[in-house]
């Protein structure tokens, strides 16, 4: 999938996310286990996008989305993104 069309699953993603097995951050690369995501951002979108447990970032991408969550592909999101 391209990472344009990826970045809409990193947000107001609550249902997905809480669907997902294991959970990936393409601001830190960091990949984590269910169960990690405690904060959500609440103001601009009333609690429905998770803010990464490592770094407090809101790039955070589920398993449910069916997007790889693998390095390299959290990698090509992170220089989208972030680059």
């Amino acid at each position: 999938m391209d990472v344009d069309r990826a970045h809409a699953h990193s947000d107001h993603h609550r249902a997905e996310v809480e669907r997902s097995e294991v959970y990936g951050c393409f601001y830190c690369l960091q990949t984590y286990p269910p169960g990690e995501i405690d904060e959500w951002i609440t103001e601009a979108d009333g609690g429905e996008s998770a803010l990464c447990p490592r770094c407090g970032i809101d790039s955070v991408l589920g398993s449910a989305s069916g997007l790889p969550i693998a390095e390299a592909f959290l990698r090509a999101m992170h220089a989208r993104w972030f680059g």
